[in-house]
């Protein structure tokens, strides 16, 4: 059922990506009737940082850490209880509440899974925070020549 919520969700940001040219031709006109735009940009350059600013990347990388994560999850539990019954039986193999099954285990395992995943999600978003595109209005800003 995941894959498929991940499926659909990829198809719609496909789509998005596959729109962007012909909504920037529709927005390039817009300003151009407002006048929010000059002549000294060119359609050709406007969707071009159309493209490069409005995509949508944060989405993709969403989409992206969302497949990982899922696909990693098995690996992640596996990995952790794994782990976890090496140092068990390094500490003696005692009957108890440490053996694999119990609820501290399971907490642990949770805590693990869940730690993991977040040091993962704020990797992918400072990654995309460091290289965030700029904004459309600097970028048309510099191309009519007005950077201050």
């Amino acid at each position: 059922m995941m894959f498929v919520a991940l499926g659909l969700w990829g198809i719609w940001i496909l789509m998005k990506w596959r729109e962007l040219p012909t909504f920037s031709k529709a927005v390039y006109e817009s300003m151009r009737e407002k006048k929010l735009l000059s002549d000294r940009v060119s359609q050709e350059d406007f969707q071009e940082i159309f493209i490069r600013t409005e995509a949508p990347l944060a989405a993709s990388y969403r989409w992206g850490a969302a497949l990982v994560s899922l696909l990693a999850l098995p690996l992640l539990i596996m990995g952790f209880n794994n782990l976890w019954d090496f140092m068990w039986r390094l500490s003696g193999a005692a009957p108890g509440p440490l053996e694999r099954g119990y609820m501290f285990n399971v907490f642990m395992t949770f805590m693990f899974v869940m730690g993991v995943t977040v040091l993962f999600l704020y990797a992918v978003t400072s990654h995309y925070y460091r290289n965030a595109p700029p904004s459309l209005k600097s970028e048309i800003r510099r191309l009519e020549g007005n950077d201050e």
